[in-house]
């Protein structure tokens, strides 16, 4: 192997492993870049938000409050959609962390995807690029006692550069993909008892 497909596989395994959660939801910082075909290409091209901020959201027990979540994803690049079918990429997967008595309660809400044959894994692909929501219904158990909930919403997904995809990666652009990865997102409910 070369000096510099070596370093460039140190970099993506650094970031691959880097932590990733997310404490503000508006936090910005500078995100590793290195040269690919003349341009620097970021090592972190999506960020995850809790649109509406961090306050905590009220919910009465045994009830769902929706929590909806913004990709920003930077141009050129792409995720994969919550129903990418297999044999393909890895799909986009949502999930509550640190919480038992929290959990989705029904279908997380995601725009259609747009669609596009990838002649890598021979399949349709279902793509979201740009600033993709995702509601999350979050339920409560009836029994839950009232305070404060903090949890975090983990959002596990594969990038990919547009127009290149490796069956490995779950980020892509047009120029690589990078590994999966999963980001944190923290969030916290009110929980009132029944009236």
């Amino acid at each position: 192997m070369n000096r510099s497909a070596y370093l460039l596989l140190l970099l993506m395994v650094a970031a691959a492993n880097a932590p990733s959660t997310i404490a503000n939801a508006d936090v910005r910082g500078p995100v590793p870049a290195f040269p690919v075909a003349g341009e620097a290409v970021s090592l972190r091209p999506v960020h995850w938000t809790v649109v509406g901020g961090l306050a905590a959201r009220d919910v009465v027990s045994g009830r769902t409050v929706p929590i909806t979540v913004q990709a920003d994803i930077a141009k050129g690049w792409h995720i994969y959609s919550l129903t990418q079918r297999s044999g393909g990429p890895i799909p986009l997967r949502i999930e509550l962390l640190g919480s038992a008595d929290v959990i989705v309660r029904g279908v997380i809400k995601a725009p259609k995807p747009e669609r596009q044959f990838d002649k890598n894994f021979g399949i349709e692909t279902e793509l979201y690029s740009g600033n993709p929501r995702f509601t999350v219904p979050v339920g409560v158990a009836g029994r839950s006692s009232s305070g404060i909930r903090k949890f975090q919403i983990g959002a596990r997904y594969q990038v990919g550069i547009d127009g290149i995809s490796m069956p490995l990666y779950q980020v892509c652009s047009d120029k690589l993909c990078l590994p999966p990865r999963t980001d944190k997102l923290d969030v916290a409910i009110r929980i009132a008892g029944r009236k």
